[in-house]
């Protein structure tokens, strides 16, 4: 599909990407994949729709450059931190094998041939990704897995605020106690999360920004554009701590369905001393547990190393790599992906057989 009938095709089947049959991800929301399809993918961008048993509502979204077809690459970028290799009405992990097993089976369909296959970032333990590389083996691909990233989160049903905070590190207490008076005697702390806010909020958050430690935005409505969504949807959890009226720190978090994720933060290096991201953390921190009342709160990509003081669960994410050995460009990938898994004393004692002898 073209990048238009792509952006028609996800309208028209967001009841089935929606769907509460399918595991919990913001990332194969409808709302998320209409909005990265509008605004990162390029004219010469192919989306495919592998759909099996079409009556009964299966679907895996990926796409390939039109220079390489042979390609296939997950819908995704560096911006969603979770995959979802299946959209499906079914409900039962046995009905949602079958679903992934007749939509495996549709890449043999595909022409010019499907050579490589490479699937990120996946929850290596849904059951899912699990029927996943059984089927793709099974059906004669060379699959393999591999560690994409650490993702932190905080299981918390049912938490008290109070209870949570008296539970970090001393660093992170000691912080909150020493700079949050100081900074609310002298700035202010705000979420905002309707639509007639956005520009303002997304207008500090840019000003931030371009004062942080951060790179510039590969693409630089999407922050904006994902931020106004989320306010039509009531998902919108944007922080923003001023200093004397200047935003000197700011986090754009999403909530859906009771579940919160950190998806963006930045503060202005010139003001870390008054420690702002810590003190704006905590505030959505208590937001989140006390007004929305969530039972997650997620801080997506990443190992960084202040992710573990406020979180207290760490889960990997993983991509799969998979080889179609019946298309001459899988079997050479195949074949190349088979020596690298060699260990290396035994690919030196396999050149030195096949070397000839003097």
């Amino acid at each position: 599909m073209s990048k238009q009938e792509a952006l028609a095709f996800v309208g028209a089947n967001a009841a089935l990407l929606d769907s509460k049959t399918n595991p919990p991800n913001p990332f194969a929301s409808s709302e998320w994949v209409h909005h990265f399809i509008d605004q990162v993918a390029d004219e010469d961008w192919r989306i495919v729709a592998l759909e099996g048993m079409a009556d009964s509502g299966n679907l895996m979204l990926a796409w390939h450059h039109v220079a390489t077809p042979w390609r296939f690459t997950s819908l995704t970028n560096y911006y969603a931190s979770l995959y979802s290799p299946l959209a499906s009405l079914a409900g039962s992990s046995e009905e949602r094998a079958a679903a992934m097993r007749s939509v495996v089976q549709q890449l043999r369909s595909v022409r010019p041939r499907v050579a490589t296959l490479q699937l990120a970032p996946l929850d290596g333990q849904s059951p899912d990704t699990v029927a996943l590389l059984h089927e793709l083996r099974h059906q004669g691909w060379h699959a393999r897995q591999y560690f994409a990233f650490g993702n932190w989160t905080l299981p918390c049903e049912g938490l008290a605020f109070d209870a949570y905070i008296a539970a970090r590190d001393s660093q992170v207490r000691n912080t909150l106690a020493r700079k949050s008076k100081k900074l609310l005697a002298a700035g202010s702390l705000e979420i905002l999360t309707e639509e007639a806010d956005v520009d303002r909020g997304m207008d500090a958050w840019d000003a931030i920004y371009s004062r942080s430690w951060k790179q510039r935005e590969p693409y630089p409505d999407f922050v904006r554009g994902w931020a106004r969504r989320c306010a039509r949807r009531g998902w919108l959890r944007l922080g923003i701590a001023s200093l004397e009226g200047k935003p000197i720190a700011a986090q754009f978090w999403f909530t859906i369905d009771r579940r919160a994720y950190i998806f963006k933060l930045a503060y202005d290096e010139e003001y870390s001393k008054w420690s702002a991201g810590t003190v704006l953390t905590a505030h959505m921190f208590r937001h989140a547990l006390e007004a929305d009342r969530v039972v997650e709160i997620d801080y997506l990509t990443g190992d960084d190393p202040y992710k573990s003081a406020w979180m207290s669960d760490r889960r990997e994410r993983i991509g799969v790599l998979a080889c179609n050995p019946r298309s001459p460009r899988g079997a050479w990938a195949a074949a190349r992906e088979m020596a690298g898994s060699l260990s290396a004393p035994l690919r030196q004692r396999l050149r030195e057989v096949a070397r000839p002898q003097a």
